[in-house]
């Protein structure tokens, strides 16, 4: 079977999502073009260029727009350069996609990656 690191299962699975439903779509920054801060996302872009989208910097308008669209029916993956920004985020996650059912009764399917613990990926030259 072979090695298979975290982040090569992690972009795996996204891959197989994204091949096997239409609704789903990757959104945050450095996601596309660069494959993402840890690089879960690489290569992707390619395959599904209208699925795999960059962001502005605005974590909040991230998650907000992820919710957005999940409550029109999207599955949206949204992935933050670091865990270490969701903060910045939390109104969204907290007070609207966690409630969001027990207000009303529709539910948000959505996922939020947060990277933390990481390390240069194999291949990559690290700033000095």
């Amino acid at each position: 079977m072979g090695e298979v690191t975290y982040i090569d299962a992690i972009r795996a699975a996204q891959h197989d999502l994204l091949r096997d439903d239409d609704r789903v779509f990757i959104y945050g920054q450095d996601v596309g073009q660069f494959g993402g801060a840890f690089k879960a996302t690489q290569g992707l872009k390619s395959e599904f260029p209208e699925r795999v989208l960059d962001t502005p910097i605005s974590e909040d308008a991230m998650v907000g727009a992820a919710i957005g669209a999940a409550i029109e029916g999207m599955r949206p993956i949204v992935e933050m350069q670091f865990a270490d920004f969701s903060s910045i985020a939390l109104n969204q996650m907290v007070n609207h996609a966690a409630t969001y059912y027990y207000r009303t009764g529709t539910s948000i399917p959505l996922t939020l990656r947060l990277p933390s613990g990481g390390r240069p990926v194999r291949g990559l030259s690290t700033v000095k």
